[in-house]
């Protein structure tokens, strides 16, 4: 699984495929949720609800697999700061661009932008809470020359052992409590994005023999997939006889679930024998893939966040015709939800990629013509000097 230097200097297509696939996930699961087509505690499940917990179970892992991808890379990296300051300009541009946009467009009544609680959320995403993957997010990039230099003086038996101990805290003791704990965040922390990170640290170092392959790692996915499907339904079963697995109902959903972190595992390292031919293809994931994260910036706006999947319904119809159609030609309901959900998923994710297109150019000409100025040239330099000292600091091996 390890892969050589000369490869790492260029984006491995791959890898890249599996953090586009990852943040469609995303959009799925975010479009289930809006839309209320989850099965819910003591209700009835019909054939769309069972199909849709059903996708569910599959993209859960998409959040673990994106910061798998990430602990991955940054562990083998130098610090720069400059990512990082990309990062938050990035997220900065979209809260503070998107208010005065939608009020513009008449799609959000001005009333609800411009108050003391929205603008602090849109100037302070990350601490206030903004975008909840964003705030853990940060701190572990905060966090990573601390958590590289301490990797470096461990070895197999301890970087295992300290997974271990961090496994039974985050995630095995929770997944068979019918109880929630009082410190269980379901995922959405920044402790458990520390565990992930760890967790693809070892997998880069020492990998994992019994996912020797790219079927075996798919195979892995899909049975803890299914099984994580299995227990939400099993759960919903047992409602009305057994209230007191109502929490329970819920935690198969949960990023930290122990099926969900086993079923990303099987994803990731499947996706470390992907090899995509040189070519149109790959250059094109290769082209697309830094935009990711901008769908999820643009599509979880607080703003936005409730209202998107309303905008595409507006757009696109309630597919009033096609289910017409559907009755006259005895064709499943299932297949018409699937067929809208589909492409309001598709038309989300294209039109964000898009936009965030336009934004990498437009970050791209402002760098350049920074770099031209004075002050743009002493903040080049102080930012050099920062890497030197957090790059010399952390190869001292000094946690």
């Amino acid at each position: 699984m390890h892969r050589n230097g000369k490869a790492e200097k260029k984006r491995e297509a791959g890898f890249e495929l599996l953090r586009l696939i990852a943040m469609l996930m995303v959009v799925c699961m975010h479009y289930f949720s809006h839309t209320g087509v989850l099965p819910e505690w003591q209700g009835s499940a019909g054939g769309v609800q069972i199909a849709a917990q059903l996708m569910e179970s599959f993209c859960l892992v998409a959040v673990n697999v994106y910061v798998l991808l990430s602990g991955y890379f940054l562990s083998a990296s130098s610090f720069r700061l400059e990512r990082l300051l990309r990062l938050l300009g990035q997220i900065l541009f979209y809260t503070l661009l998107i208010p005065p946009v939608l009020v513009l467009a008449g799609a959000v009544p001005a009333s609800e932008v411009f108050n003391v609680y929205t603008l602090f959320s849109c100037l302070f995403p990350v601490e206030s809470g903004h975008y909840w993957f964003v705030t853990a997010y940060v701190i572990l990039w905060l966090f990573t020359p601390v958590l590289n230099a301490a990797v470096k003086n461990m070895g197999r038996r301890q970087h295992k052992g300290v997974l271990i101990l961090l496994a039974l805290f985050f995630t095995i003791g929770k997944s068979f409590s019918i109880l929630q704990f009082a410190s269980d965040s379901f995922g959405y922390d920044f402790g458990w994005f520390l565990f992930l990170y760890l967790t693809a640290v070892y997998l880069r170092k020492y990998g994992i023999g019994f996912l020797g392959s790219f079927r075996k790692g798919i195979a892995f996915y899909a049975a803890f997939a299914l099984l994580d499907a299995a227990l939400v339904l099993l759960c919903l079963g047992a409602g009305k006889k057994f209230g007191f697995l109502e929490y329970y109902f819920s935690v198969p959903n949960h990023y930290n679930f122990l099926p969900v972190f086993l079923a990303s595992l099987g994803l990731f390292a499947a996706f470390t024998f992907v090899r995509i031919k040189e070519g149109k293809f790959a250059r094109a994931v290769r082209f697309l893939a830094p935009s990711a994260f901008g769908v999820y910036l643009i599509h979880e706006h607080v703003l936005v966040s409730d209202r998107w999947s309303g905008w595409l319904g507006s757009l696109l119809g309630n597919g009033a015709g096609l289910m017409q159609t559907a009755q006259e030609t005895m064709l499943p309901s299932l297949a018409v939800w699937f067929f809208w959900m589909a492409a309001r998923v598709i038309v989300l994710f294209v039109g964000c990629l898009l936009i965030d297109l336009l934004r990498r150019i437009l970050f791209v000409l402002t760098e350049n013509a920074l770099k031209r100025t004075g002050a743009g040239r002493w903040l080049s330099e102080k930012i050099k000097q920062v890497n030197i000292w957090m790059n010399e600091w952390e190869d001292s091996g000094k946690a």
